[in-house]
């Protein structure tokens, strides 16, 4: 015998659609911004880094330092905001 065609049976595929989407686009809002933090920074810095050479005509130390600056300082934001969403995540979960 078959089933009735109005039956509900489960989604099956890899793209199964979770009782939480909300949850999915807030982690996917969450990972575009830390990319977005990571690339800005490093932008501004590259932008600040070569006007101060060609100020100071350092020849691309400034430059150089900068860049470095700029990825130190965007990697740990991106760090700490990583730390405060999972501590938000833990003490949701332990409510």
């Amino acid at each position: 015998m078959s089933e009735a065609p109005f039956i509900k049976r489960p989604r099956r595929g890899i793209f199964k659609r979770s009782h939480s989407d909300a949850g999915l686009i807030k982690d996917l809002a969450i990972v575009s911004q830390l990319g977005f933090i990571m690339a800005g920074s490093i932008g501004l810095s590259v932008w600040v880094g070569y006007k101060l050479d060609a100020w100071l005509q350092t020849h691309g130390i400034v430059l150089t330092l900068f860049i470095l600056f700029g990825i130190l300082g965007g990697g740990w934001t991106v760090y700490r905001q990583i730390q405060d969403l999972y501590k938000t995540d833990t003490k949701k979960r332990l409510k």
